[in-house]
């Protein structure tokens, strides 16, 4: 899709109403699917391995569509509803209290982009790390929309490097370590890259693992594992540790939620996936 594609989107987004707009992001899942069943029958495995006993692929490209949709048409004062539990209150609130730098750690789960300009507006902004995308134009259309709630997105040739001077001047970073995950298959469901946990270790920073989903009644969820860091002579945890924790806790919110679960690719398969 080209960048001229997403601004008609976007436009169409803002000006529909919402029950028109819902229509119109199932159709588009409904004709995704219809129109690449091997990408279909990558995701209909996925979700029989997340435990749903009639897989149906339509789903999550229905629930991809509509977190497309909202990021698209998200405004500056358009701050999303969010729902937070105790649990996830707390983490946060411990997280914060630290004062220190932090690295959130997610992956495609729900409406991930919304959920970062939610926790951007918590923070008062936020510097994240996206894979790009192919087109320029349309990279530059994303890190445009990401910017209307308070998303930094770091465009350089090392954003790594960059990553690490904000962490070491106390910042914040979201990196979402699912889609750049490649090679033998994890553990779990979900594959985890440790290049984000590596840069916490290397910059002393906290590591709070999020995630977050589309409830029945339209809020957006988020939920927080408790934080931790990356050294064990600080009462923290060694990587394998940290790598295990992530695992269960992204695994279990995927078998709790599968058809918000956007892994376009099966066990065994190699690649990236569809970037949005």
């Amino acid at each position: 899709m080209t960048d001229l594609g997403y601004r008609f989107a976007a436009t169409l987004a803002r000006r529909l109403p919402r029950t028109a707009s819902d229509t119109l992001a199932d159709l588009c899942g409904d004709l995704y699917v219809a129109t690449h069943p091997g990408r279909a029958g990558a995701v209909r495995r996925n979700l029989a391995r997340a435990g749903m006993d009639a897989p149906d692929p339509r789903l999550t490209y229905r629930a991809f569509a509509r977190a497309v949709r909202d990021f698209l048409a998200s405004a500056p004062a358009d701050a999303p509803r969010v729902s937070l539990d105790a649990e996830g209150r707390r983490h946060l609130a411990a997280a914060r209290s630290v004062g220190g730098p932090a690295v959130l750690i997610s992956g495609h789960f729900g409406p991930w982009e919304r959920a970062l300009h939610w926790i951007a507006g918590e923070l008062g902004g936020i510097d994240a790390i996206a894979a790009p995308h192919r087109d320029p134009l349309v990279e530059r259309f994303f890190v445009a929309r990401r910017a209307v709630g308070g998303v930094r997105t770091l465009r350089c040739e090392r954003p790594a490097l960059a990553a690490l001077e904000r962490l070491r001047a106390g910042g914040w970073i979201a990196a979402l370590v699912d889609r750049t995950a490649d090679g033998a298959d994890p553990a779990g469901l979900v594959r985890i890259d440790r290049g984000p946990l590596l840069l916490a270790r290397r910059a002393r920073a906290l590591v709070l693992p999020g995630v977050s989903y589309i409830a029945a009644d339209g809020t957006l969820q988020v939920r927080f594992d408790a934080p931790f860091v990356l050294d064990p002579r600080r009462g923290g945890l060694a990587l394998p540790l940290a790598l295990a924790r992530l695992q269960r806790f992204f695994d279990g919110h995927v078998r709790a939620h599968p058809t918000q679960w956007f892994e376009w690719r099966s066990a065994g398969e190699r690649g990236a996936g569809v970037a949005a």
